[in-house]
């Protein structure tokens, strides 16, 4: 809705294709790759080996991936600064991922509160209408199981980085920000909203309340927004810059999760956050 909106805003103001007939199969195709290579496969591999391996490796591909393909299809360079940007980041993606799964083991289990990082289910069952998915799932070995989700997260963050590639090259040229929106979050309720509500049924879904359904919404609309923000840098900036800056999010995440939630304020939790905003600083403005 938020997309059709400014679609409708941008239509006002200029003539033409809102949506180029060259632009859209290429689009529809990379949009497709972002949801379910990206946001699926993120989901399956944090169920498979958990939230401390994924996010470093799914962060990692993203700014590698991009780093690759925007030199060779964009002309973007990566400077030194750059460079050492890309490792201190990467290294405190690492820590506060490890912080992450430190505090959430340590969190209290409640019958209402058995999903974890990992997969791991410590003999709990979660409560029915929750969606779990885990490595307990599938019937293959603990090891296969590991190189499996670790086989996913390189595929997830590979589609992201593919993504942002294909969004600067485009947006740069030919579409404008709330068609590409528009695009990638159509395709995300069509064929994700889709999957997610015949795997549920009916019951299941009947019994989520109106409060479950606003956060839900409100939720939606701060990640169309962030879309929005994230599409028009990749716009003024080069694909690297963007990806190192998005990656900050992770230290943002830990700050909140301190101040707002009342999570520990472990050692590798702080001297990521430090190193985040060292690897901000080093990169600098240009």
């Amino acid at each position: 809705l938020l997309a059709f909106g400014l679609l409708f805003l941008h239509r006002n103001r200029r003539t033409g294709p809102l949506i180029p007939r060259q632009s859209f199969l290429p689009l529809l195709a990379a949009a497709l790759v972002m949801q379910f290579g990206g946001n699926l496969g993120f989901q399956l591999s944090i169920g498979f080996i958990g939230l401390a391996i994924t996010v470093p490796l799914v962060f990692a591909l993203i700014i590698l991936s991009g780093a690759v393909l925007g030199r060779i299809f964009l002309g973007d360079s990566v400077s030194y600064r750059t460079a050492v940007s890309i490792l201190l980041m990467t290294i405190s993606i690492i820590l506060l991922s490890h912080a992450a799964s430190q505090n959430a083991k340590e969190a209290p289990r409640t019958p209402e509160n058995t999903i974890q990082s990992g997969g791991a289910t410590d003999g709990k069952e979660a409560p029915e209408g929750a969606s779990v998915v885990s490595a307990q799932e599938f019937p293959i070995s603990a090891i296969t199981a590991v190189w499996l989700g670790v086989a996913i997260a390189v595929i997830s963050g590979t589609a992201y980085g593919i993504n942002g590639a294909v969004i600067r090259g485009v947006v740069r040229n030919t579409l404008s920000i709330e068609a590409m929106l528009l695009i990638y979050s159509s395709t995300g309720v069509l064929c994700l909203g889709t999957i997610g509500a015949v795997g549920m049924g009916w019951q299941r879904l009947s019994r989520i309340q109106l409060q479950e359904w606003s956060m839900m919404a409100a939720a939606g609309v701060l990640n169309a927004l962030a879309f929005f923000c994230i599409t028009h840098a990749l716009k003024v900036m080069n694909i690297t810059r963007v990806n190192v800056i998005n990656a900050s999010q992770n230290a943002m995440c830990a700050v909140a999760a301190v101040l707002m939630f009342g999570e520990p304020q472990t050692p590798s939790l702080t001297i990521g956050i430090v190193l985040s905003i060292i690897g901000l600083i080093v990169l600098g403005r240009r």
